[in-house]
């Protein structure tokens, strides 16, 4: 791959892993506060206040990693852990 490509597919890359892996996570983390023992109306209040920072969060993580492998493999565990806790959501 020549330096020219490499050039313009790392943030092409990276900007869709920070939409994919933002939305992924947001998601995940909106659901993962239905299972604490809240009302209702708390409870999805406080999924949509954490959704906004979790997508800002992950946007800024993916392009401030030195590479795009680490930016990946540093959403891995918090993409598992959240997946983990939103699995016993009842919708």
């Amino acid at each position: 791959m020549t330096a020219k490509v490499r050039f313009h597919l790392d943030p092409f890359l990276r900007t869709l892993v920070a939409i994919v892996g933002a939305f992924l996570l947001t998601r995940w983390s909106s659901i993962a506060v239905l299972a604490l023992p809240w009302p209702p109306e708390q409870a999805v209040m406080t999924g949509m206040l954490l959704g906004f920072a979790v997508f800002a969060a992950t946007v800024i993580w993916v392009f401030a990693a030195g590479s795009l492998r680490s930016a990946c493999l540093g959403l891995l565990p918090a993409g598992g852990l959240l997946m983990y806790f939103s699995q016993g959501v009842a919708l």
